[in-house]
C-alpha cells in the first residue's frame, strides 16, 4: 500500500471541494435560460426556467435543462443533463440538482459521474456542504483511476480534519494488492490510513488479515493489532500485534507469536520475535517465564523439539542452516534430551551441531563434552560425536556408573533412536560393572588405553574392546578403590535433565481466518424474456 494509490481517494473529495467552493451558492445567485417566467406554486412565487438554463459563479459554469428557484426558502431544484464545469477541468454530471442557500447543503443525485483527467467517481448522489466544505455519498461509490479502483458504500472528506471516511464494503484495488474493510479511515495531512474493522490485504502470493491497524502510505510503514495472521504459499505467521516496515522488508511481532512453514517442516512459538525479509530470517523471543519453541517436524510422530531464550529461523530453504537456538537450549526426541548454550541445524550436510558443553541424555546414559554434532539421516539420529573431553555416563544401579572419557566419542544409534555402538577415541578411560548369571554386580574393571570400543544392547553395555596398549585391572566389587569408581569428570545431575513441560507450547494458537475469502464465480443464467 502506498501513497499513490491513495491519491484516488484523495482527490476525489479534493475535487468534489474544489467543485462546490467555486460555484460559491452563497452568493447572490444570477440565472439564465432560454425561457423564464414567475410562477405561484403552493402560494409562493418562483422562477421557472427552461432550455439550456445556466449560471456561472466565481468561475465555475452549471447547466441543466430546467430549473426552479424559490426566492423566499432560497431553494434551487435544477433537472435534467446537470453539469457543473469547473476551471480546473473537473467536470460533474447527473439528472437532478438540489441547493439550499441557507443550509448551505447541495446534492446532485442520478447517476452522478465526477470526472478529472483519469480519474473518475460514479455514484448515484453526492452531498456537499459549501459552508464547512464537507462531502459524503452513501449509496455507493466507485472511483478509479487507470488501473486503480475504490469501492464503498459510503465515502465522506472533512477538509478542516483533513480526514476521508470509507464505510462499508470497502475495496481498494490496485495492480499490486487489493485492501478489503469494513471501515477506512484517511488523513491527508499525515498520510495515514487507518483500519477499525477486520480488515485484510491481498497480495499475489500473500495475504495478512487484522482487527485493527494503521499504516503510513508514504513511509509505508505501519502497525496492525488483534488476530493478525499473515498468509504465504507454505508459510503462517500468527500474533496479537504486527509492526512492519515494507520498504526495507522487517517486521516486529508480539503476543502469542507463531510460525508454520510447512515446506521446512518447522513450526515455532514465542513471546515475541522480528523478521528480514531481504535475508529471509525470523527470530523467536521467550521471556522470563516461558522459552521460545520450535518443532522440526520432520518426523511428525516424534518431532525434534527445541526451546531456548531465542531462536534463529532461516526460512529460506535453500540456505545453509535450518535454525539457531541461542542461550538456555533444551531439546527433546523420542526420549533423547539435553541441553546446550548453542544448538544449530545444518541443512548442507544434515547435521545439529551443539557448543558451549552440552550435556544430552538418552535412557540412562548421560553424554558430555565441549562440543558436539548430530548426523540426521532419512529423518533419524545415526550419529552423535562428541570433542574434546568426551564423557559418557551409564547408571547401573545401587550407585554405580559405568562411565568412559577420551579425546573424543562417536555415539552410533539403532532404528529405535537408541545407542549401539560407542568409539571412543585417544586417552580413553573406563571404569565398568560385570553381572554375574543372577544379573548381580561382582565385579569392576578399570582400564587406561588408546582407542575402545562398546557395544550396548537395549540401553545395558554388552562388551567392551581395547585397542593400543591396554592397562587395567579387575576389581571384586566390595575391592574397588574409592579413587576408581569416578573417572575425572564425573557428573551425574538428573535434576538438570530438560523437563518434557518445557516442550509444550504455552498457549493454543488459533489461526484467524481470512474474513473476504475469495468465492468462485457462478456462471450466469440467461434471462428469459416474458
Amino acid at each position: 500500500m502506498n501513497a499513490l494509490k491513495f491519491r484516488i481517494s484523495i482527490a476525489l473529495f479534493l475535487l468534489l471541494g474544489c467543485t462546490w467552493i467555486n460555484i460559491g451558492f452563497a452568493q447572490p445567485i444570477s440565472l439564465q435560460a432560454g425561457r423564464m417566467k414567475s410562477s405561484r406554486n403552493n402560494g409562493k412565487m418562483v422562477q421557472l426556467l427552461k432550455d439550456n438554463v445556466r449560471f456561472e459563479q466565481s468561475g465555475s459554469r452549471v447547466f441543466c435543462d430546467e430549473a426552479e428557484y424559490d426566492p423566499e426558502s432560497e431553494n434551487l431544484i435544477g433537472k435534467g443533463n446537470v453539469r457543473i464545469l469547473n476551471p480546473e477541468g473537473v467536470v460533474v454530471t447527473g439528472r437532478n440538482l438540489y441547493y439550499n442557500n441557507k443550509t448551505h447543503i447541495a446534492k446532485v443525485e442520478g447517476y452522478v459521474v465526477l470526472k478529472d483527467g483519469t480519474l473518475e467517481l460514479a455514484t448515484p448522489w453526492i452531498q456537499y456542504n459549501t459552508q464547512n466544505q464537507v462531502g459524503w455519498y452513501n449509496s455507493g461509490g466507485n472511483i478509479t483511476d487507470k488501473d486503480t479502483r475504490l469501492t464503498s458504500r459510503s465515502g465522506s472528506y472533512d477538509p478542516a480534519k483533513k480526514t476521508m471516511y470509507f464505510r462499508y464494503n470497502v475495496v481498494l484495488t490496485t495492480p499490486d494488492y487489493t485492501v478489503k474493510t469494513d471501515t477506512l479511515q484517511y488523513r491527508t495531512d499525515s498520510k495515514v490510513a487507518s483500519f477499525f474493522s477486520a480488515s485484510q490485504i491481498d497480495y499475489k502470493q500473500s495475504s495478512i488479515t487484522f482487527q485493527r491497524g494503521w499504516y503510513n502510505t508514504e513511509k509505508e510503514i505501519g502497525t496492525f493489532y488483534r488476530e493478525v495472521g499473515l498468509f504465504e504459499p507454505g508459510k503462517l505467521l500468527v500474533c496479537d500485534t504486527l509492526e512492519f516496515d515494507k520498504q526495507n522488508e522487517t517486521g516486529k511481532c508480539w503476543g502469542h507469536v507463531m510460525i508454520k512453514d510447512s515446506a521446512n517442516q518447522l513450526q515455532g512459538w514465542g513471546k515475541s520475535g522480528w523478521y528480514n525479509g531481504k535475508v529471509k530470517q525470523m527470530h523467536l523471543f521467550g521471556s522470563q517465564q516461558q522459552k521460545a519453541l520450535v518443532y522440526q517436524t520432520d518426523n511428525p510422530q516424534e518431532p525434534f523439539k527445541i526451546c531456548a531464550d531465542t531462536l534463529l529461523y532461516f526460512n529460506d530453504s535453500l540456505a545453509d542452516k535450518a535454525f539457531d537456538a541461542i542461550a538456555h537450549v533444551g531439546f527433546l526426541q523420542d526420549g533423547f534430551t539435553g541441553n546446550t548454550q548453542r544448538l544449530t541445524s545444518w541443512r548442507t550436510d544434515s547435521t545439529v551441531r551443539f557448543s558451549s558443553k552440552p550435556v544430552l541424555w538418552d535412557s540412562a546414559t548421560r553424554i558430555s563434552g565441549d562440543s558436539m554434532f548430530m548426523v540426521v539421516i532419512n529423518k533419524q539420529i545415526r550419529r552423535l560425536h562428541v570433542f574434546p573431553k568426551a564423557f559418557s555416563t551409564l547408571e547401573e544401579g545401587s550407585g554405580y556408573f559405568s562411565q568412559v572419557s577420551g579425546d573424543s566419542m562417536v555415539n552410533y544409534f539403532n532404528q529405535n533412536q537408541q545407542i549401539q555402538t560407542v568409539r571412543v577415541y585417544r586417552k580413553s578411560k573406563s571404569v565398568y560393572f560385570v553381572r554375574n548369571d543372577s544379573n548381580r554386580i561382582e565385579s569392576a574393571n578399570y582400564i587406561e588405553g588408546g582407542d575402545m570400543r562398546i557395544n550396548m544392547n537395549d540401553g545395558k553395555l554388552e562388551t567392551v574392546t581395547f585397542f593400543k596398549n591396554p592397562e587395567g585391572t579387575l576389581f571384586p566389587i566390595d575391592q574397588l578403590p574409592k579413587d576408581k569408581r569416578q573417572l575425572p569428570g564425573f557428573i551425574w545431575d538428573p535434576e538438570n535433565k530438560p523437563n518434557p513441560a518445557q516442550f509444550i507450547p504455552f498457549f493454543e494458537a488459533s489461526i484467524p481466518a481470512l474474513p473476504y475469502t475469495v468465492k468462485p464465480t457462478k456462471s450466469k443464467k440467461k434471462e428469459v424474456k416474458r
